[in-house]
């Protein structure tokens, strides 16, 4: 049960009782630390992943782990948004992509869906930075596809592992400074006005080296009412100074001036005009405008051979004009201080014979939001009806062991205790003074264990749980005024799981997971009457999740690839009782039953390489009451490209084209909205072309 901060609970005392001895004998015994030579430490030959705080190669952890590389994340594609990347991820589910100013909507196993705009309920991190709040809010419009070298998808609750709003785990990781020194030009244009202008270089100099990119993006959009204009910098800074120990500095600025919301529509209204805006949101011109900077240091040092420390510090700015489609409090403007740091301690050796790992270390991070609503007369600032400055401050201290109990089995335990604080600042007293604060605390933990049937074969299963606070813009979403939300919970969840991975024969390599989630205190979104487009919270008692993840990748020949990735997801409000009705045994909305992804890739050793993809979506609900459904669709997309290299130079020119079969589908659904106003449309078949031109020292 929750309760304030200044106690700690029993569950965390024994918790760490618990784990405690592993630490003891750890750091007292002398044994000289090997390498294991066994089954799990050899049976893939795969690429390094730390998204699980504990590096190691993968399809060594017993958690369900994505992992996308440079030429999927880049190669041939439009770069206009995440959901490109992620399509072929089991699990996880987008939506949104085509909406500027709502930005993209992520869901891992249901978390994150009930987002009205950004993303909830899962972490984010950016070369190991958090871009996520510490009240779980997530915004995906300062990532760049374009600088990305991998991503790790951690599919299922990871509070363990990353504390609040943790109902899933992706770690971007860009491009780091060249050996050898490049500069290259990307130039891409296609429907509805699209233009993107890529700029990327680096060197190495000795101990220091340096990467540095920029874009800028824009396009008209699909509906009137979809105008967007965003401008991004990158810059990292990378000083080896010494064998031991080295510093990166991170840098990322963002100007997105325009980014218009041309709202959902009703059924009646898709019939009548897929590409036009609510009158609303024309009338109140809705719409953002953002402005963010970053920077972050981030040190690391080997101790001894087996000993290592890290740091990090960040701090973040982000300004935000935002215009909803009504007058009172229509209008929004947020500036937002996040800043924070943490620390760690590695070692790697023995308990007894044992080989044994672990991560010790903690987070800090403070959101600061200074939140004022005004009047929006037709676009314009009216009076002020809500000044309030909103707090978030936690604190994390985390453990991740790993012990290797036989040559084919070996456990993961990840703890975890949290301790947030909440405060509301009214400045606003016209009204009288709504001030307030929460606080709560919360002991996490995920225990995997992880079985070699062979070296190209494992089994895996685990238990985790994960705890989410309702973010502060959904607090201060309060239907009496201003403070915070009373009626409001954390949301609880219970995760079990268990998989199987690896390679089947020299050419052929999968994953297959089955969950179970009991979750508590659901957070869902609804709308009043009274304020059409804005989202306002309630808990849901109770409900389950049960689904099924798998994937499949085939190398048929040399250049050729398959992929094929599938999620049937079966997830049911278990208690739900609202004056509208009981919704006792309906199912969550905006997750379909199916969901999938298959494509197939080409690259000829002439340079010339392309792939076709296609995508599955099944019929989904849009309300709790289950009378509203979306339609299932398939989006068939097709890519080419073509790499010339000669001396320095390098041209690689490359066109797309999605929705082929120019399916009438929806790219969004605002759940629960008022007055049947559900549905975003989707464009028909889009397309877009270009050319990048690199130079390369050689």
């Amino acid at each position: 049960m929750s309760h304030t901060i200044r106690k700690l609970p029993a569950t965390f005392l024994l918790g760490w009782r618990f784990t405690l001895p592993f630490y003891f004998l750890s750091l007292v015994m002398t044994l000289r630390a090997q390498q294991p030579d066994t089954l799990l430490a050899t049976f893939l030959d795969s690429v390094t992943v730390t998204a699980t705080r504990l590096e190691g190669r993968e399809g060594e952890q017993p958690f369900s782990l994505s992992l996308l590389s440079r030429e999927q994340i880049q190669a041939g594609q439009q770069q206009l948004s995440l959901d490109e990347a992620l399509a072929g991820v089991p699990g996880l589910f987008t939506m949104g992509a085509d909406n500027f100013s709502q930005d993209i909507r992520l869901s891992l196993r249901g978390f994150g869906a009930r987002a009205a705009f950004g993303i909830r309920g899962i972490k984010i991190l950016v070369d190991g930075l958090p871009e996520s709040t510490p009240d779980g809010q997530g915004q995906a419009d300062n990532i760049d596809v374009g600088l990305m070298e991998r991503a790790e998808v951690i599919r299922g609750p990871a509070s363990g592992l990353y504390g609040n709003a943790a109902g899933g785990a992706i770690s971007f990781t860009t491009e780091d400074p060249p050996a050898v020194p490049f500069a290259e030009a990307r130039l891409s244009a296609g429907s509805f006005g699209f233009q993107r202008y890529q700029l990327k270089g680096g060197l190495q100099q000795g101990r220091l080296g340096f990467l540095a990119y920029g874009s800028h993006t824009r396009t008209d959009g699909y509906r009137e009412q979809s105008r967007m204009e965003a401008s991004l910098f990158n810059g990292k800074l990378g000083y080896q100074y010494n064998m031991k120990g080295r510093l990166q500095l991170l840098i990322n600025l963002m100007d997105s001036p325009l980014a218009e919301d041309a709202g959902a529509l009703s059924r009646e209204g898709l019939a009548e005009n897929r590409r036009q805006a609510w009158a609303s949101n024309l009338t109140f011109d809705a719409g953002e405008a953002i402005r963010q900077a970053r920077v972050g240091l981030r040190w690391e040092h080997k101790l001894e051979e087996h000993h290592q420390l890290e740091a990090r510090l960040f701090y973040l700015s982000r300004d935000l004009e935002n215009r909803l489609p009504f007058e009172s409090g229509g209008a929004v403007q947020l500036g937002r201080q996040f800043f924070g740091g943490g620390a760690s301690y590695r070692f790697l050796g023995k308990i007894g014979q044992l080989p044994y790992r672990f991560r010790l270390g903690l987070d800090i991070e403070q959101q600061q939001d200074n939140r004022q609503r005004f009047d929006n007369l037709a676009g314009q600032l009216g009076d002020r009806s809500l000044y309030q400055e909103e707090l978030f401050r936690s604190f994390g201290l985390f453990c991740v062991q790993e012990l290797q109990l036989t040559h084919r089995l070996k456990t993961l335990l990840s703890t975890r205790y949290d301790a947030v604080e909440l405060e509301a600042r009214d400045r606003f007293l016209i009204d009288g003074d709504d001030s307030g604060q929460r606080g709560y605390d919360n002991f996490s933990f995920s225990l995997g264990m992880l079985f070699a049937l062979s070296q190209k074969l494992r089994l895996n299963a685990n238990v985790s749980t994960s705890f989410e606070t309702p973010a502060l813009s959904e607090l201060s979403a309060a239907p009496t005024g201003g403070g915070f939300n009373p009626m409001l919970s954390p949301q609880r969840a219970t995760n079990y799981e268990i998989g199987a991975g690896g390679r089947l024969g020299r050419r052929l390599r999968g994953q297959l997971s089955a969950f179970f989630i009991a979750l508590q205190d659901e957070l869902v979104p609804f709308e009043l009457e009274s304020f059409p487009g804005r989202a306002f919270y309630r808990n849901a008692g109770r409900s389950s999740r049960r689904g099924v993840e798998a994937s499949l990748y085939y190398q048929a020949a040399p250049g050729l690839s398959a992929m094929l990735a599938y999620t049937w997801s079966d997830f049911t409000y278990q208690t739900y009782r609202v004056p509208a009705g009981d919704f006792r045994g309906n199912r969550l909305p905006g997750i379909p039953e199916h969901f999938g992804y298959a494509g197939i890739r080409y690259l000829h050793r002439s340079g010339f390489g392309g792939s076709l993809r296609c995508q599955y979506t099944g019929a989904l609900y849009a309300d709790d009451a289950n009378t509203e459904q979306a339609e299932g669709y398939l989006n068939l997309g097709l890519r080419l490209h073509y790499s010339h290299q000669w001396g320095h130079w390098g041209l690689y020119p490359f066109l797309g084209a999605d929705n082929l079969l120019n399916a009438s589908y929806n790219s969004n659904v605002r759940i629960n909205a008022f007055g049947g106003r559900y549905y975003e449309p989707a464009p028909g078949i889009h397309g877009y072309a270009g050319v990048k031109v690199a130079w390369l020292a050689l």
